[in-house]
């Protein structure tokens, strides 16, 4: 990938993120978002659950629900990490 294609590919994420209004928000309000679309991927998987020929999509929705537990959980950290009192 030439630093272009990954420059371009940089602003095309920067782009959806903030679309998404998850910049320059309050960690709190990033880890309550962070759980509304993991809810919402969990209701699609319950769907797709129910449908016999949809494998692509539930090993993908599937996927995407382990990613957000993961940021959900770094999120947490970081936020725990932030509140402790310095010594």
């Amino acid at each position: 990938m030439s630093q272009s294609d990954e420059k371009a590919e940089d602003q095309q994420a920067w782009r959806a993120l903030s679309e998404a209004q998850l910049i320059e928000i309050p960690l709190d309000a990033f880890i309550e978002r962070i759980r509304d679309v993991k809810r919402i991927v969990i209701v699609r998987l319950r769907e797709l659950l129910d449908l016999e020929n949809r494998i692509e999509e539930r090993e993908s929705a599937a996927y995407s629900l382990g990613t957000l537990k993961g940021i959900e959980l770094k999120l947490i950290a970081n936020a725990q990490a932030t509140e402790r009192p310095k010594k």
